[in-house]
């Protein structure tokens, strides 16, 4: 049963092409606010030169800078991703303002006279800074698919076999030393991965194996950061104290050999088919592959052999560049992809591989399959993404209307253009809300489709006579 979003989320519509000023002075008498101010061959002043050419320079500021278009459909939503302010939205403090201030930069003022056209690339100046990532609905469908079709009848790579094999592949490059919420991203990583392993069934052979942790990211030792790839804990079981002396081993450091680190598990997988091993991967990234490899191909290639591994990939706060690469990566993989923000997303999806776990090991024991445990995780799944959705464009636009009044203060932009600048971001989020509930109403109706599915499936799966 395969899992895919509708005609609406994956619609790409075409964007907004906001034009530039108009030469022609017939365009420049039509967009000045009274017939004071038209321009003539006859008339022309200084004093309204002076205006045009301000007029020119805002709009010419503004465009060269490439600035991202307004969403329009639910999957430019989906795309937009974070804006400079790095999901972070603005403060009431005098520090939060300043650091806004820092980013907005030194662009000029909106002319008192400012055009429709000036206050739209204007907000798009403040929505790169502001705008913040939103999740993605194929997430909860490669979960949902997880969950619903995650049992030995629906693919066999599922199935409890006779050995289980789990290991975490981790990003150790230097972007993990980023800051998330008072410590770094390697901190929380290595403090979630500790609890899930310690978790894992007693059966379980466990392993860790991190990549890019030796070097810098100066060009001078990429080739050796790059190589840097080292199962820092051989796969055996689980041991609390010698797992701690392997995390104690590595901080993050250098490059990142996305493809290099598959190549590396797939390697040491050798001999683990899939026959008599059930073979479980967690990619944890939060960047795109900088070492000058195929991470897609290489997962496709680990995925296809006789070990038929389950690569999930779990985006540990990256951007949507290597949201876009990663995703790749699970796909051809097979396998589910998620992106986090932080250790509690990690931890959630930990937790879910922990419950699921307890369902294989229910089956090979002949425990029988409970369709309603399925149908309460893709539901939570579900209402989890329209919470976190709807919390994140409320965040974004109170973040946008306190830079509005922030501009206001530091009058760069009028009273009435305040209020024409909070009515583009008012409707930007009322835009947003919108297409969150397309996504939650498409996912619950998915939702319904599969989980009627799963009865024939369990009745299939169990012996005759049963």
């Amino acid at each position: 049963m395969k899992i895919r979003l509708g005609p609406l989320a994956m619609a790409i519509a075409a964007t907004i092409f906001l034009t530039g000023c108009q030469e022609d002075e017939e365009t420049k008498t039509e967009t000045s606010p009274s017939t004071e101010n038209v321009v003539t061959e006859d008339e022309e002043t200084p004093e309204t030169l002076e205006v045009a050419s301000e007029d020119e320079s805002i709009l010419a500021e503004l465009e060269e800078m490439d600035l991202p278009e307004i969403p329009i459909v639910p999957q430019d939503y989906v795309q937009q991703g974070a804006g400079l302010l790095n999901n972070e939205t603005i403060g009431n403090s005098e520090e939060a303002h300043a650091n806004f201030l820092k980013l907005f930069g030194d662009v000029s003022p909106l002319p008192e006279n400012a055009t429709q056209e000036e206050l739209e690339l204007y907000y798009r100046y403040i929505y790169n800074i502001t705008r913040i990532s939103l999740p993605d609905p194929s997430s909860v469908l490669d979960a949902a698919q997880f969950d619903m079709e995650g049992m030995p009848v629906a693919d066999p790579r599922y199935k409890f076999k006779e050995n289980y094999n789990l290991e975490i592949i981790l990003d150790a490059s230097g972007s993990m030393r980023a800051d998330a919420g008072g410590e770094t991203r390697m901190a929380q990583a290595k403090r979630e991965i500790q609890n899930f392993l310690a978790s894992a069934p007693e059966e379980a052979n466990v392993s860790l194996r991190v990549y890019g942790h030796k070097g810098t990211g100066n060009s001078s030792d990429k080739a050796m950061s790059c190589g840097a790839i080292e199962e820092v804990y051989e796969r055996g079981p689980y041991d609390e104290a010698a797992f701690q002396q392997a995390m104690n081993q590595f901080e993050p450091a250098g490059w990142t050999p996305i493809a290099g680190a598959l190549e590396s598990a797939a390697k040491s997988f050798e001999g683990l088919d899939g026959e008599t091993n059930t073979n479980l991967i967690y990619l944890v990234s939060d960047g795109i592959e900088t070492c000058d490899g195929d991470p897609v191909s290489a997962a496709k290639s680990f995925a296809g052999s006789n070990i038929s591994p389950i690569i999930n990939v779990i985006g540990f706060n990256a951007d949507s560049k290597a949201q876009q690469q990663l995703k790749e990566v699970a796909k051809e993989a097979n396998g589910t992809y998620t992106n986090v923000q932080n250790a509690e997303g990690l931890r959630n999806e930990f937790e879910r591989t922990e419950e699921i776990l307890q369902k294989w090991k229910q089956w090979s024991v002949g425990a029988i399959n409970d369709k309603n445990w399925r149908d309460v995780h893709a539901t939570n799944d579900i209402n989890e993404f329209s919470v976190d959705w709807m919390n994140n464009v409320r965040a974004q636009v109170t973040s946008e209307y306190v830079a509005i009044d922030i501009l206001f203060d530091e009058e760069m932009i009028t009273y009435d253009q305040l209020r024409a600048l909070k009515d583009l971001a008012t409707a930007n989020f009322k835009q947003g809300q919108e297409a969150g509930k397309n996504f939650y109403e498409e996912l619950k109706q998915i939702k319904e489709e599969g989980i009627e599915g799963m009865d024939q499936l369990i009745e299939e799966s169990r012996p005759d006579g049963e």
